[in-house]
């Protein structure tokens, strides 16, 4: 997988989650994202993978009953920050 393919996917997995409510996202989704943490690793994306680890976490907790809809959403930011930021290609670990 490319980087261009790894932004395109990851993004579009990450539009489908709720803006709240994270309690309804699915654990196959949350594997998804355990999934692209393999991928970034295998490309090297240091940033990107700590990233999509911090949010699966935060997912699980908050399906577990942990966690406030506020915590995930910090985490989702950020990654969309970061998502942007690979599309304008300027990551400090490209």
């Amino acid at each position: 997988m490319t980087i261009e393919e790894f932004q395109t996917t990851l993004d579009g997995l990450l539009k489908n989650f709720p803006d709240s409510g994270f309690d309804t996202i699915t654990y196959n989704e949350i594997g998804e994202l355990d999934k692209f943490y393999s991928e970034a690793d295998s490309l090297g994306m240091e940033l990107g993978k700590k990233l999509i680890f911090n949010l699966a976490e935060a997912l699980k907790t908050r399906k577990s009953g942990g966690n406030t809809d506020e915590s995930v959403q910090i985490r989702l930011t950020a990654m969309d920050f970061y998502i942007k930021k690979l599309q304008n290609g300027s990551i400090e670990d490209l």
